[in-house]
């Protein structure tokens, strides 16, 4: 897996097109949290923009899952 931007947060969105619109999702990694409930490492995403072919990881904030993601 490609190493992600370890300063960039944020959902995943193409720089290019400005949308998620045409997001293929490689791979989500979940956050992992302290036994306090504390974030101890942001959850990372891997993906590519289907209408340009961009690639991007980078990490993302705690409270975003891919659409339809569950712990089960």
């Amino acid at each position: 897996m490609p190493t992600a931007e370890s300063e960039y947060v944020g959902k995943p969105t193409c720089d290019n097109c400005g949308t998620d619109e045409f997001i293929y999702l490689e791979s989500y990694i979940p956050p992992v949290y302290r036994r306090d409930g504390a974030v101890r490492t942001l959850g990372e995403v891997a993906y590519t923009c289907t209408r340009c072919e961009q690639f991007s990881a980078h990490s993302v904030p705690a409270s975003w899952t891919p659409p339809g993601w569950y712990l089960g």
